[in-house]
């Protein structure tokens, strides 16, 4: 390590005693990203030892080519690196509607605005809408208008053998909530509520509310109407076999994912949607070719 640093100084000072070379946009550039990649990843203790930097650097660049990469995770232990693939598939025809790329770092939901530019162009109008979870937060969720249907597993709320929040009814016309024993507070969205000590210290079902010296607390998320309207929903044998039609989705995320594999074919992001557009385009063609067989196989059959 203490080697690379060391070229790294002397190809500064050598650029730097030559206006000329350390003028030059490439020069500038690829020691901008040396100093980056010295700043994110290594420190000099008290004593002048080098080492590695313990953790990971907020917006950490792992590409020298590609300074849009980033680290993403699927999960807590399962890391992956690049870039986000996004789609929306028509359930009604099978064909990705819109695509789109993000950094692996970022949060699903900053696609929203991509995909909504993709369906104007389009001139189509959402009716419903099946998504994961980590999409509730999109513009597309958010600036919904009332016809939209939103079809998504709500979180699973758990709180012990206890009451659970949604033991707790809400009335959104004159904003106040009430406990199981039927106590009611004003609430406001986006805070919590908490119950009287004194209150909860003598309720008879107490013991199955909860714990705290304090009395109950409930906070209220500014997407509870959602999340209420979510949780209702998949209760009815309705709302979860329309949970299940997203499985669509998958598949054709996945067989886009085998066309297009798992290495970023370009640098920069600009480049790759154009990629996962040409990947959506071809799956597209397979299924406009499947509709036109089928619909011809129909006809000569009922000729």
């Amino acid at each position: 390590m203490g080697i690379v640093l060391d070229a790294l100084e002397r190809f500064e000072t050598f650029a730097q005693a030559q206006p000329e070379n350390i003028d030059h946009p490439q020069v500038r550039s690829a020691l901008e990203t040396a100093r980056l990649i010295e700043a994110q990843d290594v420190e000099v203790d008290a004593h002048g030892e080098i080492k590695l930097l313990s953790g990971v650097a907020k917006e950490r660049r792992i590409s020298i080519e590609d300074d849009e990469m980033r680290h993403g995770r699927k999960s807590k232990s399962q890391r992956f690196d690049g870039y986000k693939r996004h789609i929306l598939r028509d359930l009604d025809n099978g064909l990705v509607r819109a695509v789109g790329i993000t950094r692996a770092n970022v949060p699903e939901a900053s696609v929203g605005d991509a995909i909504a530019i993709d369906l104007k162009s389009q001139k189509v109008k959402l009716v419903e809408l099946h998504i994961d979870r980590a999409y509730l937060s999109s513009s597309l969720v958010q600036n919904r208008d009332e016809e939209l249907i939103i079809y998504c597993k709500a979180w699973q709320v758990k709180n012990g053998k206890r009451f659970t929040k949604t033991a707790f009814i809400l009335d959104w016309d004159n904003h106040t909530i009430s406990c199981p024993h039927g106590v009611t507070l004003p609430f406001s969205v986006g805070g919590k509520v908490q119950f009287p000590k004194n209150i909860c210290a003598t309720c008879p079902v107490r013991e199955r509310c909860t714990t705290s010296k304090t009395g109950r607390s409930v906070s209220i998320h500014p997407d509870e109407p959602l999340f209420r309207e979510l949780q209702q929903r998949q209760l009815t044998p309705t709302g979860r076999a329309k949970l299940r039609e997203r499985v669509a989705v998958e598949h054709s995320l996945s067989h886009m994912g085998r066309w297009q594999g798992d290495q970023a074919r370009y640098v920069g992001s600009r480049k790759n949607l154009f990629d996962l557009r040409r990947t959506a385009v071809v799956h597209n063609l397979h299924v406009l070719a499947k509709i036109f067989t089928h619909t011809t196989e129909q006809s000569a059959i009922s000729s």
